[in-house]
């Protein structure tokens, strides 16, 4: 995995609306199941054109797609390197279709699945090992379908994904956890004390609701009725 300063390269030599000089993956070709393994990997299944938001004002079209076991944001180059993102403070946000991912040095890269006001919610993937005794869901991902003590690790050569064996022995899995990102732009992991201390002002209307509303923070549509509640504050 190639990583290049492409936001502050960017942000200095480009133009609003100027395409980013990305062309078609031009990789050989691979078999059926190969194809499979490697999609399964990223939230889309190709990488697919996406806008770059500086917090200058402008914006760049790239060829996108979210690594959900790496939790990060990648694009294709010119000679389609799959390449990843620095100088992320100058990114505001990226755009695919209608969602949108906010990008952090400090937490990885995610999502944002709820919003208010100019508080987000947001949402980021990363591998975890399962346990025997773990109660859980998620994608699971081993070795064969008939053989579960091995795990199908993604490595990049040449610019292309592979899969290999990883010999310890573990199972896998994609967890999902969820942040709130406050007005100034600083990232919370999604927890009770993080929603009180963002909305602070209130905190009388917010803990009657947390009292009255069991709420999961691991769990995303808990997380979106809250920041709802909390959006229909912040209006009044």
């Amino acid at each position: 995995m190639k990583t290049v300063l492409l936001a502050s390269l960017l942000i200095q030599t480009l133009s609003v609306n100027a395409p980013l000089n990305v062309g078609p993956r031009n990789a050989a070709p691979v078999s059926e199941n190969a194809q499979e393994k490697r999609s399964a990997a990223y939230l889309f299944p190709a990488f697919v054109k996406g806008v770059v938001y500086f917090r200058n004002g402008t914006k760049q079209d790239a060829l996108l797609n979210y690594h959900c076991r790496d939790g990060q944001m990648q694009f294709l180059n010119p000679q389609s390197d799959t390449l990843l993102f620095t100088g992320k403070y100058l990114i505001n946000y990226v755009e695919i279709g209608e969602r949108r991912f906010v990008l952090t040095e400090t937490h990885s890269d995610m999502e944002v699945i709820g919003a208010a006001g100019r508080t987000q919610l947001a949402a980021r993937t990363q591998p975890e090992v399962v346990g025997n005794s773990l109660s859980y869901s998620g994608q699971h991902f081993s070795a064969s379908e008939g053989s579960a003590a091995h795990v199908q690790m993604i490595s990049n050569n040449g610019g292309h994904v592979q899969w290999e064996n990883n010999a310890s022995g573990h199972r896998w899995r994609v967890k999902t956890t969820y942040f709130l990102i406050d007005q100034n732009r600083v990232v919370h992991p999604a927890s009770r004390r993080a929603f009180l201390h963002v909305y602070g002002r209130n905190r009388r209307q917010l803990t009657r609701y947390l009292r009255e509303n069991r709420i999961d923070f691991a769990r995303a549509e808990d997380l979106q009725r809250l920041i709802g509640f909390c959006n229909s504050l912040t209006a009044l």
